[in-house]
């Protein structure tokens, strides 16, 4: 226990000293520092947050030719925000805008860095728990947030998008040394893992017809979401008779284009006829996959059946 309590003074006072030469950290405007700044304390953060489509939120084509080669004023706030706002508050970040929604668009406001935790840093900070709650997200995802709203679903969107595990937030020595360990949210908010979760395929074989049953099981919003863009979710579904030759091929396309998503908890089915002559002895694969431009495919969900 002593070495523990000496080890936080030790913390304390080092934190204390240096921390008024971290006071660029808190400007804004022209002045906002790069997520490469960040990257010298918070490396694991840093690492996620640079394979998250956050990162490139300014820098990709769908959003390049959507956005009239970033001519449209009107789409770059959410893309490249100065700082987290209300949708119709928020305001461009003048620099580094090829980071997109960066480090200082969540943690950078009023010129003091926040975050969910009370803890000491070298840079001075307050914290704000509301970045734990979905509301914190709406500025740039109200249309979603609207959905959530609706659902009933209890859950915030950090509890499945920003997933929480012990570790560190400071993970360079000799700092990290120093560093306690706590619940740290993950920062790459898409990923295979977590979309796995978010719908359940069954289905029942007859003799003239297969039917699938699509469930939105996890997703806490509307399946696929977004307003803009072109997210889909596009249910394929297979039947093989006895000789493995293909007999049925059918595809149910979910579009946040055509606003034809399915709302959280809702199921929708389909029923397709087998041709003639197969009988019984068929096999059924139905696969969920989740499709955004520019992006490789995710697979959601799948149901087999011999």
């Amino acid at each position: 226990m002593k070495k523990i309590l000496i080890m936080a003074g030790l913390a304390v006072g080092l934190f204390a000293l240096v921390a008024a030469s971290y006071d660029a950290f808190l400007e804004m405007g022209e002045k906002t520092v790069p997520s490469s700044q960040c990257n010298k304390c918070h490396k694991a953060i840093y690492a996620d947050w640079a394979k998250d489509f956050h990162s490139k939120a300014f820098v990709n084509d769908p959003f390049k030719k959507a956005s009239n080669a970033y001519s449209r004023q009107e789409c770059l706030a959410c893309h490249t925000a100065q700082e987290i706002a209300q949708e119709d508050a928020l305001k461009l970040r003048p620099v580094h805008k090829e980071e997109g929604v960066n480090c200082t668009t969540c943690h950078l406001r009023n010129n003091m860095i926040y975050g969910p935790y009370k803890l000491v840093a070298k840079h001075k900070s307050e914290q704000d728990e509301s970045m734990l709650k979905s509301a914190f997200c709406s500025g740039c995802h109200m249309p979603t947030y609207q959905e959530w709203q609706a659902s009933g679903s209890q859950k915030q969107c950090q509890e499945c998008h920003m997933p929480r595990a012990e570790g560190k937030l400071v993970t360079v020595f000799p700092l990290s040394a120093l560093a306690p360990k706590r619940m740290v949210g993950q920062h790459l908010q898409m990923s295979e893992g977590l979309i796995k979760g978010a719908a359940t395929i069954t289905g029942q074989k007859g003799t003239g017809s297969v039917t699938i049953s699509l469930t939105n099981t996890g997703a806490g919003h509307t399946m696929p979401t977004g307003k803009y863009g072109d997210y889909r979710m596009v249910l394929t579904t297979k039947v093989l008779d006895s000789g493995g030759q293909e007999v049925v091929s059918k595809e149910e396309v979910f579009s946040s284009q055509k606003d034809n998503g399915v709302p959280f908890n809702k199921t929708v089915k389909y029923s397709y006829p087998i041709p003639p002559g197969v009988g019984k002895d068929y096999k059924v694969k139905a696969t969920l996959a989740y499709q955004v431009s520019g992006r490789p495919d995710m697979l959601v969900a799948s149901w087999n059946a011999e």
